[in-house]
């Protein structure tokens, strides 16, 4: 136990030092590239941005419960469940088919929330009955915005791709009918088909637009105010990109009943934000755009985009500017280190001590059984004297 002990402490104290190890190298090389682009992203181009239009791309529309249940058996159609099984399984809309896991843990990387390359989505997709001739809906719990995935689907050539506003707790709300059997998908074939590369910006044309300043690109970011101002920092710096206005997600849509707010509530929002302009959402990793696109795309604004890398990849990389810049204070680290070492220490000798109190108690038993056996010696002897005598 006590090898144990000792190899869990001489690994936090690992841990701590390669992270201190990566901030040095950052700030003596000039810059730290924890996610470089590949091919595990969508978005590699470092070429400028090219013209894009949304009416190239398949329709993603905000639907109510009254069209959901229009459609329910419609072989042109496919509800995803985008909520994890344990909430599937408690009840779900009728037909609605479930990845056996959240939707987001399914078609985005768990660690940077990168969406998957085409064909990989296309193929979990297709696993659950999507073929290139459906038109999906998706829906979660209220005011998740998880479940909206980047719009991969619309990017990758779903037929259409909508959202259903308010969520499951809004058809739960309507009385309407629930299902608690699983659907057992239809497995299809689907052949990715991206109609406009250009919708996922690259983190390198990201550089060239905020370098650039360009007049007709209008960044749109939609995460927190305290990540915006750098007061919460989720990676190795927190901050915004040069020139991003703030747009949280929560300025579109009710987070408390999960409804987009009226076009009209919406034109106030975005009364500032030219329809002639391309514009780029983002956020920390992605998940937070697609309820700003809808929103702009309701309202009709035809060239809006997403930096599919996200902050998290932004900030990483210290040869990208950030306003409000703020460090992650590795200082908070170094304390929680030094706790779970004294709390290491703690257990090393509250061990030591159960170990002197094992020893203790064996050696006492012992000293029973050696009493034992000289007992059992008497009485033996004693036995063969009253042997003899009779």
């Amino acid at each position: 136990m006590l090898s144990e002990l000792s190899a869990r402490k001489k690994l936090l104290w690992v841990l701590g030092l390669a992270l201190m190890l990566m901030v040095s190298v950052g700030f003596t090389a000039g810059q730290i590239i924890l996610h470089p682009p590949s091919n595990t992203t969508v978005a590699t181009s470092t070429e400028p941005i090219g013209a894009f239009n949304l009416d190239e791309m398949p329709p993603t529309n905000i639907v109510d419960v009254a069209f959901v249940q229009s459609v329910i058996g419609d072989p042109n159609w496919v509800i995803i469940d985008g909520r994890d099984k344990a909430d599937y399984d408690k009840g779900h809309i009728p037909g609605a088919v479930n990845f056996g896991k959240e939707i987001v843990k399914t078609l985005k990387h768990g660690t940077d929330g990168r969406v998957l390359p085409p064909d990989k989505a296309a193929k979990l997709l297709g696993e659950i009955g999507v073929s290139n001739d459906k038109k999906v809906i998706v829906y979660g719990t209220k005011a998740d915005y998880h479940v909206t995935i980047e719009m991969l689907p619309m990017y990758i050539g779903v037929k259409e791709f909508d959202y259903l506003d308010g969520g499951y707790e809004a058809w739960v709300a309507a009385g309407k009918k629930v299902d608690k059997t699983p659907v057992t998908p239809n497995p299809a074939t689907f052949t990715p088909a991206v109609k406009n590369k250009n919708f996922y910006v690259s983190t390198e044309q990201m550089a060239a637009i905020v370098a650039k300043k360009d007049p007709n690109v209008i960044l749109l970011d939609t995460r927190s105010e305290k990540e915006y101002s750098g007061a919460d920092v989720d990676g190795l710096r927190g901050g915004k990109i040069p020139g991003a206005i703030f747009m949280p997600w929560e300025s579109v849509i009710d987070k408390n009943t999960g409804f987009f707010f009226s076009q009209q509530k919406l034109a106030e929002t975005f009364k500032n934000i030219p329809k002639d302009k391309t514009i780029v959402l983002y956020c920390h990793r992605g998940c937070r755009t697609g309820y700003v696109f809808l929103a702009l795309r309701s309202m009709g604004y035809k060239d809006v985009r997403m930096y599919e890398d996200g902050f998290i990849v932004w900030g990483a990389q210290l040869d990208k500017p950030v306003d409000s810049e703020h460090f992650y204070n590795f200082r908070g680290l170094n304390s929680k280190v030094r706790g779970f070492e004294a709390k290491d220490n703690e257990l090393e000798a509250k061990n030591k001590e159960l170990e002197a109190k094992l020893v203790a108690a064996e050696a006492k038993v012992k000293a029973a059984e050696d009493k034992l056996k000289n007992l059992e010696a008497r009485i033996k002897t004693i036995e063969k004297k009253l042997k003899i005598k009779s």
